[in-house]
């Protein structure tokens, strides 16, 4: 580990013992992003404090509990080792729906000033920007990933080595999963919002999408995504997005790298036509060699590469979305600009490019824009099973700040009980 800002923590033990161990490790690190996003933050505090806020948490929370219970756990650990507010905790864990939720009970009421939209500078701002490359003539199989958000998470967001064990529920009729992964993770939430890698050989890196609605009574999008960290294989994802009823929007950009066949891409939104339905899009990144194979199931492909932003590119049509998303239409338009991704050096040159410098690919703080940054970029290197992680412009920096041999997750009591 040779990075400077980005750390490393390991945690051991039940759902609720390692929620509480990373509540303890990051504490400061949650106040600090709290501090530092606060005029974001604070309005979405006070929100759930009002009749509608706290009946739109209840209902996660009773979902969550019944669905997800060793979830819950966690989010409950990582409050009491942390000595913050549930409530608080709850707003990190929930943001994207809360945010929403709050914003159109805002356009709601008559007397709402549209100039004063302070929380809303732009939609999709903060989202990532993912390169899947699966390509047989380059010789290349990767997944490379910048990862997008506020500011106040440059110094505050980590990565977790996580072993995690069985625990019983519900009278011993149900028991949560054993789960062994790397992950970046955001100060204040559990894991699930950002990239990693599970002991199952399951890479994933994940981006926001933005429908214009929030899905009341069913899934917060943090807690599918932390679920998806213990899928064992491609039947087993499938079944948890098509099952699990999401509150939000997200897509999903993994690999089963032990297999090395091809690169998976899934768009997911909530249907609110039906009840506890789901609107997804899935899609495989396959290279020439597989051009004639046949896939039972119902998806599109794709040869070679693909580059996702922040909009629904296959669900645009079904999934009506919330209308200020020049950042991430800017970004794909310069990405079509860039041509073809032959190399992982064309994947890099995209993620680093800072062309248009009101919606750059790679975002740097400033003065002038203090709501979002570029916080790293990851590169999954299936090869050679590691990820190389770069804290600056990858155009730029030369040797990574953080390298991770992925196949460390495959051996047992690799994580040990100690911390960085």
């Amino acid at each position: 580990m040779t990075s400077t800002r980005i750390r490393l923590h390991r945690v051991r033990g039940t759902h609720y013992e390692c929620g509480r161990q990373i509540g303890q490790l990051t504490r400061d690190a949650i106040l600090q992003r709290i501090h530092g996003d606060y005029k974001c933050l604070s309005p979405l505090f006070d929100f759930v404090t009002t009749d509608d806020g706290r009946q739109l948490h209840d209902e996660f929370v009773e979902i969550i509990r019944r669905r997800f219970p060793w979830y819950w756990d966690e989010i409950r650990g990582l409050a009491e080792g942390s000595e913050i507010p549930l409530e608080q905790i709850l707003v990190l864990n929930f943001y994207n729906e809360t945010q929403t939720a709050y914003h159109l009970s805002e356009e709601n009421k008559s007397t709402f000033d549209h100039s004063e939209k302070q929380i809303f500078n732009e939609t999709g701002e903060k989202g990532c920007t993912t390169v899947l490359l699966n390509r047989q003539d380059t010789n290349v199989f990767a997944l490379l990933h910048n990862e997008d958000h506020a500011t106040s998470l440059f110094y505050s967001a980590y990565l977790l080595e996580a072993d995690i064990q069985s625990s019983e529920y519900d009278n011993e009729t149900r028991y949560s999963p054993r789960e062994k992964f790397i992950a970046y993770c955001y100060a204040g939430s559990i894991p699930g919002n950002g990239f990693g890698a599970n002991q199952f050989g399951f890479a994933f890196a994940l981006n926001g999408l933005y429908p214009n609605y929030v899905g009341h009574a069913r899934l917060p999008r943090q807690i599918v995504n932390r679920a998806l960290i213990a899928v064992q294989n491609e039947q087993e994802l499938d079944q948890l997005l098509n099952t699990s009823p999401v509150a939000f929007g997200f897509c999903v950009n993994g690999v089963f790298f032990n297999e090395k066949k091809y690169l998976l891409n899934y768009e997911v939104g909530p249907n609110p036509k039906v009840n506890n339905e789901n609107y997804i899009s899935k899609c495989r990144i396959v290279n020439d060699g597989l051009k004639e194979n046949k896939f039972n199931d119902n998806c599109e492909v794709v040869f070679n590469y693909l580059v996702h932003y922040n909009h629904y590119e296959r669900l645009n049509h079904l999934i009506i979305e919330q209308k200020s998303l020049e950042s991430t239409f800017s970004r794909a338009k310069r990405g079509r600009e860039l041509g073809e991704l032959l190399t992982i050096g064309d994947g890099m040159n995209l993620l680093g490019d800072q062309e248009n410098s009101s919606f750059p690919i790679f975002r740097v703080r400033s003065d002038i824009d203090v709501n979002t940054v570029t916080l790293c970029t990851a590169h999954f290197d299936f090869d050679s099973s590691k990820l190389f992680i770069y804290e600056n412009n990858p155009k730029e920096q030369i040797e990574p700040s953080f390298v991770y041999n992925l196949i460390d997750l495959f051996v047992d009591d690799k994580i040990s009980e100690s911390n960085d």
